[in-house]
């Protein structure tokens, strides 16, 4: 299974490469001023901050929160692979790249942060 997952991440990893303006990271890497790729191929709004959650009943440096302009939050655990375009952009991919780009795997909603 972790081979099989291994390989699905490099084949995501190559085609995002391939691209040029798809970027391939991490969820705890920059991605600030970047909008995310969903699993369904549409594009989230720009990342506005991601936290680190040390107080995770998983453990400190387990999972992140990210932040979205719209106001969104999600959750993820560390080290799941993520493609990100920059905001400026979002004008120039097209919706075929996007579509061929999406990852796997996805977090979960957590409580949007402008209505905290």
């Amino acid at each position: 299974m972790a081979n099989t997952d291994a390989r699905r991440r490099w084949r995501e990893q190559q085609l995002a490469k391939q691209r040029g303006r798809l970027h391939p990271d991490v969820v705890q890497g920059d991605l600030e001023g970047f909008a995310l790729v969903r699993p369904d191929g549409s594009l989230t709004a720009e990342v506005v901050h991601v936290q680190w959650m040390d107080n995770h009943p998983a453990g400190p440096d387990t999972h992140v929160t990210v932040s979205f302009a719209d106001g969104r939050n999600v959750e993820f655990a560390f080290d799941v692979p993520v493609v990100k375009v920059r905001a400026a952009d979002l004008q120039l991919v097209s919706r075929d790249d996007v579509r061929r780009a999406a990852p796997s795997g996805w977090g979960i909603d957590a409580e949007r942060w402008d209505e905290a």
